[in-house]
């Protein structure tokens, strides 16, 4: 009979594959389909257990659940703390609103307490300086009348404690945002852990003192003044709480440093672990842009701690949107248990009554899909890694033994074509590496980076997609074209693994030697492919058995970088599009998904070239990444969305005069500034802002005068001038006017003079002070010693101070005292003054033209917009 045409190419296809020695070795490439079908189910599997949160416990709750934090508490605090918008430092609403009703609340609470406790409230206003000593832009941060909202717990009978745990967070805003997230949310949980502290029937060992600091948006201020505190003395550690997003869990990314007791409370009494040690040295490695009190805390105030912040999907951080509505009860609540439970075992903790014989080093911390903690010193971190190592190597020798009685070769014969498979197999990840971080570059040079921003699935077709076609690729080609007669084809697979294997190994020794405590991520596969390999020697290597026992192996370490791919991806990605503006953000999210997609599939790809035609499936990876090529590059590839992923900018309407040595006014103007926050500042406003079309780069200003004659908010933002964009426009009307009265100078040794000064103006101030060439600063009133010069202006240095006030609005004195060469005559100039400005709480309308500038920009953009003023003038 005649057959059909699909019958016999199936005969021929099987006498080919007859005529295949490898065939029986060879499974469906149904299973590659199958295996990353597996690997996406349990992606999102995971993804639903790491967004799930507590059920929010509300009033009618409280009788029933005693003891227990109820957000619906919580909720209605924060509704009233951001019911009169933003809290900018110095401020009516900050200094007043918000200051009164965190006092009215407390007195609340202490009037129902149990009379178990003694309360004490106060409210601090404090004045100081510190120096952030940045690299490139040192800056000296001055304050006065910062205030601090504290209240102190202790026991109502017996002596004082002479310890005290402390609870941080501030409570003040940026400019233009409500601010619900951050600080509010962990404002009113701090609230409500106090209101449950004070209901308890016993009271604690330790004192607890609460800090809700009034001054962290422009430099730390409020957690420095309570460093001068008469309390700070008896404070052993502390909880600090921050919020980089809004939602979601909280994560503790900083501990100790040195006291790792702390983290076994954490695992003890936290109910929803959710933590990393990578974090910490990411966030310490300055890969975040920002800082938190934690810093000061530790660094200026000697104390050991912990770090608190929620950071997943931060797109609305420091935004209008930053609001009420954003913020789910289940947050409050998941957040609220936590710091809850570690608050009370913290508060009587034995550690607090001698810290140092609990100074040990650093840890070794992470989550497990935030069911339980894993922790260990760090020592033991080095120990755990080296045995793993060791025995991985052992493993992978002793296992060659069975190869080579399974194939009937000699075991050198074994040992050099593993060594031939760890040589493609580098030079896979290698050229994987480098095949994604190309396409970052060139996404970035054809204007398509950040495509990924809100859709963030592009990211798996983008730069995992290169990565995979590689480490696939490298087997395939050599299996294809390097034929071994007497080594079985499973048994050449099987070396692929072992010598992946390697490679995570050489990574994990060389992390351990560095003292990187991140070297866990890779201890955790490595200690997984031991398991699964001593199984598969019990069983001698069963040909098609390994395979399920070696996938087997590959759950748990797949669920945990699933949930590790999470927490980073909804971090980072948020923050690209406030950072600089002159970087490739794509670069660092082509590392991460390398990075992500070596944890993740190099255990897996090998397999592939065991697979009857292996290129079906690199054929579908290859089609994946094209289309998400083609996919950014269309209206769903646009980084930013109305409300949700909007772009960020900062527009400042300049008002400027520069005075000759003599007093003359020699120059007065006024521009639109716009400070670039990513790639795509301002690009997307140029065809949509119908200003723009007036609007020129800096160009020349820069030299002409100093630090470019623009009012930086912070002189970090200098560093940002060749991407920066003004044009003209009408001058503000600017109250209360910023005023610089010269008291005089006074020659204090033959070549140092003294320059005094008074000065007033809006709560946020700074100072450029830059001697002429040939002088140099030798003291000011600011602090005991002269910091590091910031970038150099002209030859000249420039030291740059950033002035706030609270509640206090008296004018500022401060003196400078500058060397000069000898003989110097005092009646010639020695230093240039620029005094600036921020109306950033502003009570007064804008002007009618930067309103209408505003207005014009698109709805997908957060405008941070406010006047500032400068003036700048010879001494």
């Amino acid at each position: 009979m005649f057959k059909s045409y699909r019958e016999r190419l199936r005969l021929k296809s099987d006498r080919a594959a007859e005529q295949d020695e490898s065939y029986g070795q060879t499974i469906s490439v149904l299973w590659s389909f199958a295996i990353t079908a597996a690997v996406i189910g349990l992606y999102f599997l995971v993804y639903l257990n790491w967004s799930s949160l507590p059920t929010a416990l509300t009033t009618s709750d409280q009788a029933g659940n005693p003891g227990r934090f109820i957000a619906q508490v919580a909720k209605e605090n924060l509704v009233t703390l951001t019911s009169n918008g933003p809290r900018v430092g110095g401020g009516q609403t900050n200094e007043v609103f918000t200051v009164n009703f965190l006092r009215s609340t407390i007195e609340r609470i202490i009037a129902e307490a149990n009379p178990a406790h003694k309360f004490e409230l106060e409210v601090q206003q404090q004045r100081g300086s510190m120096l952030f000593d940045y690299i490139s832009y040192p800056m000296t941060s001055a304050y006065q009348g910062v205030q601090n909202v504290l209240v102190k717990i202790t026991p109502a009978s017996g002596p004082e404690p002479q310890h005290y745990l402390m609870l941080s967070s501030h409570f003040d805003s940026v400019a233009q945002s409500p601010g619900a997230g951050d600080d509010g949310t962990m404002t009113v949980v701090m609230l409500e852990i106090l209101r449950q502290l004070s209901l308890d029937s016993t009271a604690y060992q330790h004192g607890v003192v609460f800090v809700f600091n009034g001054f962290e948006e422009n430099g730390l201020q409020g957690a420095h003044a309570f460093v001068q505190h008469p309390w700070w003395d008896r404070v052993r550690t502390f909880i600090n709480m921050d919020v980089a997003a809004n939602g979601g869990r909280e994560i503790m990314f900083q501990a100790g440093p040195y006291y790792s007791f702390l983290m076994e409370y954490y695992r003890d009494y936290v109910k929803h672990p959710f933590c990393t040690a990578l974090a910490e040295e990411l966030f310490q490695a300055d890969l975040v842009p920002s800082e938190t009190d934690y810093f000061v805390y530790t660094k200026v105030g000697g104390r050991p701690g912990m770090d608190f912040a929620h950071s997943t999907w931060g797109y609305l951080y420091h935004t209008q949107y930053d609001a009420i509505d954003t913020i789910p009860m289940e947050t409050l609540q998941h957040t609220g248990d936590n710091i809850l439970g570690l608050t009370r075992a913290l508060a009587n903790a034995p550690e607090l009554e001698n810290m140092k014989e609990h100074s040990y080093g650093k840890a070794v911390f992470f989550d497990f899909l935030n069911w339980f903690l894993v922790y260990y010193p760090d020592w033991a971190g080095i120990a755990i890694n080296t045995i793993m190592a060791m025995l991985g190597i052992g493993l992978i020798f002793g296992s060659f033994d069975i190869m080579a009685s399974n194939n009937d070769v000699t075991y050198g014969r074994i040992v050099a074509q593993f060594f031939i498979n760890f040589g493609v197999q580098l030079l896979s990840i290698a050229v994987g590496i480098g095949f994604s971080i190309l396409m970052a570059v060139i996404m970035n040079a054809a204007g398509g980076a950040m495509s990924w921003f809100t859709e963030v699935w592009l990211i798996s077709g983008l730069y995992m997609c290169p990565f995979i076609i590689c480490i696939v690729l490298g087997p395939v080609l050599l299996i294809m074209f390097y034929k071994v007669e007497d080594v079985l084809l499973q048994t050449r697979i099987m070396l692929f693994l072992m010598a992946q294997q390697m490679v995570f190994i050489v990574i994990m020794i060389v992390m351990t030697g560095m003292e990187i405590r991140s070297a866990y991520i890779f201890a955790i596969v490595v200690i997984f492919f031991n398991a699964s390999t001593i199984v598969n020697m019990i069983i001698r290597f069963k040909q098609f058995h390994w395979i399920y026992v070696h996938l087997i192996g590959q759950i748990i370490p797949i669920a945990y970088f699933s949930s590790f791919s999470l927490t980073v991806f909804s971090t980072f990605i948020p923050m690209q599009n406030r950072g600089n503006a002159e970087s490739n953000p794509d670069m660092l999210i082509a590392l991460f998904a390398v990075v992500i997609g070596l944890m993740i599939t190099t255990f897996l790809t090998p397999l592939v070239a065991m697979m009857r035609k292996p290129f079906v499936y690199f054929g579908f990876v290859v089609a994946f990444w094209a289309i998400s090529i083609i996919v950014s590059a269309t209206s769903v590839g646009f980084p930013y969305r109305a409300e949700t992923s909007p772009q960020r900018y900062y527009v400042f309407h300049l008002d400027r005069n520069f005075y000759e040595f003599d007093g003359r006014l020699r120059k007065s103007d006024s521009h639109f500034y716009i400070h670039p926050q990513d790639v795509f500042s301002p690009a997307t406003i140029m065809d949509t802002v119908p200003e723009m079309a007036r609007a020129t780069q800096l160009g020349d200003e820069c030299d002409r005068e100093l630090y470019c004659g623009i009012p930086f908010y912070q002189s970090g933002f200098h560093a940002r001038r060749n991407v920066a964009w003004w044009l003209p426009a009408e001058k503000p009307d600017l109250k209360p006017k910023v005023t610089l009265e010269f008291v005089g100078k006074t020659a204090i040794d033959a070549d140092l003079t003294r320059y005094e000064f008074v000065t007033q103006g809006p709560s946020h101030m700074s100072f450029y002070v830059s001697p002429l060439e040939g002088f140099y600063l030798h003291e000011w009133s600011f602090s005991s010693e002269v910091p590091r010069s910031g970038v150099r202006w002209r030859g000249q240095d420039v030291h740059f101070v950033n002035f706030v006030h609270g509640i206090d609005y008296s004018p500022l004195h401060f003196w400078v005292v500058i060397l000069h060469p000898g003989g110097k005559p005092l009646t010639e100039p020695s230093l240039i003054l620029n005094v600036v400005g921020q109306y950033m709480n502003n009570e007064e309308p804008r002007t009618a033209e930067f309103q209408q500038f505003v207005d014009h920009f698109p709805d997908y953009a957060h405008v941070v917009a406010y006047p500032s003023y400068l003036e700048s003038r010879v001494f």
